[in-house]
């Protein structure tokens, strides 16, 4: 959990004006906050230790450590097993006071206490089942310049592009949100780029971020051991484009949620669509402006992008593998030409763009086959990412992948399913099996395949892609799904070190 600091204190009155009924703010005028804090373990003198309903236990829980811990203050909300005894053991030695739903004024709050730092930011959120990674750091990319820097808050870090600190979250808690747009306020930053996951906006992490522009790359299947059902997990997604003072939308029209969306918002923004469809004429009524990729070409070098924009015709030529990252490109520039940067001037910066980690990146290496690893866990993305691969190689192509333990198991088989259409060789491996038997993973992705005697099981991963590489030949290439960029393997609640590209170069012979 994150621990706020500022350099100066901050009247408890002053903090939680409009926050808390105004009665209880009278006894507040003496109390000086010096942080704010969720975690007890990292409370301290001075400060305020906000105790909401999380979502296996509830912060008052942990309230009298806390304030044996030395915390002014105790704001709380929801409730929890015991809480009157534990507000009668702590109300004599802090100030204990009840905000409504608290879970959803975090960020709020937090905002206030460091001066709204997303205000002096042109922050840009993107959410969607697939790309956010991408689009997030591709447009990170193209924003940082000599003298306007942009930040970055997501999957991979917050921070700076090439100055990434790990959270363990796409979307870190809300306290952390408010600190890292903080920081990057601090070192000058004009830009914010943001990840934003359905849970994040499910559990109010992004309240009080001031989005100047919301993205929205697709829907597809994912996450629904949390939402339950596709229409929650859209509705988690739609937050995002109902935030106060947001001025503009950019949505991915050839996605059929992107279009209900579209049509949802273009009363009250500005809206940019985005397609890479030959004929946009079903398309065009859902935006007022349309970023269109009218041809797409695939080459061993990357793509070529033929466009039409409201700023006039062009050609992006960028170094990415895969036709979906076409979409991803047109997000992005799509996203520059809101944020005031010419045409040419933001074709010149995206032609510039580098892969990023563990999205489509790939390791080639004489005498062996072409190997890219890529992040798809969701049926879609797998899909993507195979014929994406199909389309920079002349030989066959090899997959290796699995499924994570303790998720949606209802996407076990499809995941099969899509790599059986779009790959001559499969290898299913263990991905991140938590607690789960890896054995009984692989039996759930088996019941997908209509030839499963095809099939290669494999569960230890690294002599799954050793098997791959092995047997492939040099003009083939092994698509590693799953893992991308994470430098390790969940088995139970241990997290043994374990990379694929890392794996890759070892059995390729480049980190011999």
């Amino acid at each position: 959990m994150a621990v706020l600091q500022q350099s100066k204190p901050m009247h408890l009155r002053e903090l939680l004006a409009g926050f808390i009924a105004p009665e209880l703010l009278v006894d507040c005028a003496d109390i000086k906050i010096q942080r704010l804090v969720q975690d007890n373990r990292k409370a301290g003198e001075g400060d305020l230790f906000i105790a909401s309903q999380g979502f296996n236990t509830h912060g008052l829980l942990y309230a009298q450590d806390a304030v044996a811990r030395g915390v002014s203050a105790v704001l709380w909300d929801g409730h929890c097993e015991h809480e009157g005894e534990i507000l009668d053991s702590i109300s004599n030695k802090a100030m204990c006071l009840q905000c409504h739903d608290l879970r959803n004024r975090v960020g709020e709050i937090a905002s206030r206490f460091y001066s709204e730092p997303s205000a002096a930011l042109n922050v840009v959120g993107i959410t969607g089942t697939d790309g956010k990674t991408s689009i997030t750091h591709f447009l990170a990319q193209a924003l940082d310049d000599n003298d306007r820097h942009c930040g970055v808050l997501g999957t991979l870090g917050n921070g700076f592009i090439n100055d990434l600190h790990p959270t363990g979250l796409t979307t870190a808690d809300a306290l952390m949100v408010q600190q890292t747009l903080a920081e990057i306020r601090a070192a000058g930053a004009q830009h914010a780029v943001m990840e934003v996951s359905s849970h994040g906006l499910d559990q109010g992490r992004v309240t009080g971020v001031d989005f100047n522009i919301a993205v929205f790359s697709n829907l597809a299947q994912d996450h629904l051991d949390y939402h339950q059902s596709l229409d929650r997990y859209a509705d988690a997604k739609r937050k995002l484009f109902y935030m106060p003072g947001l001025r503009a939308a950019v949505i991915n029209l050839d996605d059929e949620f992107g279009r209900v969306l579209a049509a949802e918002c273009k009363d009250r923004m500005n809206v940019w669509g985005y397609s890479t469809r030959a004929d946009i004429t079903e398309v065009e009524r859902y935006a007022s402006h349309i970023v269109h990729a009218h041809t797409v070409t695939a080459g061993a070098e990357g793509l070529r992008l033929g466009l039409h924009t409201p700023q006039g015709d062009g050609v992006l030529e960028i170094g990415l593998l895969g036709r979906f990252n076409a979409a991803n490109a047109l997000a992005v520039l799509a996203c520059l030409l809101l944020s005031e940067i010419p045409l040419t001037e933001a074709l010149a910066r995206m032609s510039k763009i580098k892969p990023v980690c563990g999205r489509m990146q790939m390791l080639t290496t004489p005498g062996y086959p072409s190997i890219v690893i890529d992040y798809a866990h969701t049926p879609q993305a797998l899909r993507a990412a195979c014929l994406a691969t199909r389309d920079h190689i002349q030989g066959e192509l090899w997959c290796v992948f699995g499924c994570g333990g303790d998720r949606d198991r209802d996407k076990r088989p499809k995941m099969a399913a899509v790599v059986e259409q779009n790959a001559q060789h499969v290898i299913v491996t263990s991905d991140n099996p938590r607690h789960e038997d890896p054995q009984k993973i692989l039996d759930d992705i088996m019941t997908g395949f209509t030839r499963p005697e095809k099939v290669q099981q494999i569960i230890d991963r690294r002599a799954a892609i050793a098997a791959a590489i092995t047997q492939a030949g040099s003009g083939d290439a092994v698509l590693l799904a799953g893992k991308g960029h994470e430098a390790s393997q969940i088995v139970g609640d241990v997290h043994i070190a374990f990379n694929d590209m890392r794996v890759a170069r070892e059995l390729s012979g480049v980190d011999a």
